[in-house]
């Protein structure tokens, strides 16, 4: 586990190398405007960061485009298509999983980029995010053909990474067993600093963004207090970058 000395530690050590650590910003599970996308929405803002909203396309509601509209620091990603279950009981939940015919999958990714441009969705970027983070070797392959430039799942980008490049999320501040709640400040912080630290060593790939994950319509207080905490603090310390996904998937060499 982790604290926010540890955190600090660890960005002086990118700063002593006279390096700037990158972060971005992922949040699932958009349809629809709500109140806590606004709260979302302006937590970003309070802080200029940019935010990566993963779209669920299956039935967007009309009214996102025009929120969005006047949020020029959201970017939108693909979230699957209707965010629904297809591997058998027993499995762990994906929607585009091994026991998918692959070319059902295909009908639904294409439908589904299809209705997130009949939205209308502003700053929309080829990036596919699957569902509960989990999608089969034999969907990654067909991404590029479909059009998709990058996929977004959970946790340390492979070595050798198949399908379009990675770009994922190593940070979520969500316990998801029995419930949506708080997984704890020390939990957070200890996935934050790791893959920092492994980026900086080597052990991870430095050109991948540090992925912060959130999911405002399972946010409780204390999750929002420590997203509020975690930007703050990466905002104080002026020694942290958060970029638009767009930038580093124009420059990255895998796939």
């Amino acid at each position: 586990m982790a604290t926010w000395a540890d955190l600090d530690g660890e960005l002086r050590l990118w700063q002593a190398a006279g390096e700037v650590p990158t972060f971005w910003w992922r949040d699932d599970d958009t349809e629809a405007p709500t109140a806590e996308l606004d709260r979302l929405i302006a937590l970003a803002e309070r802080f200029s960061t940019p935010l990566h909203l993963a779209v669920v396309p299956h039935a967007i509601d009309p009214a996102l485009a025009p929120r969005l509209d006047a949020a020029p620091l959201v970017h939108c990603l693909q979230h699957g298509f209707a965010h629904k279950n297809h591997e058998p009981k027993g499995a762990r939940a994906s929607e585009v999983g091994l026991n998918r015919d692959l070319d059902l999958q295909r009908t639904d990714l294409a439908e589904g980029w299809r209705r997130m441009l009949e939205a209308k969705l502003p700053n929309l970027l080829p990036v596919f995010v699957p569902p509960w983070n989990r999608i089969a070797d034999k969907t990654l392959r067909a991404l590029p053909g479909l059009g998709y430039r990058a996929v977004s799942i959970f946790d340390q980008r492979p070595d050798d990474p198949v399908g379009p490049p990675h770009f994922n999320g190593h940070i979520d501040p969500i316990r998801w067993k029995e419930g949506a709640r708080f997984a704890g400040e020390e939990k957070a912080l200890e996935q934050c600093v790791r893959h920092l630290a492994r980026r900086r060593s080597g052990e991870a790939d430095k050109a991948e963004p540090t992925g912060f994950v959130t999911h405002h319509l399972q946010t409780d207080e204390a999750t929002w207090d420590f997203c509020m905490a975690f930007l703050d603090r990466l905002a104080a310390q002026g020694a942290t970058r958060w970029i638009v996904l767009e930038e580093v998937m124009k420059d990255d060499q895998h796939g």
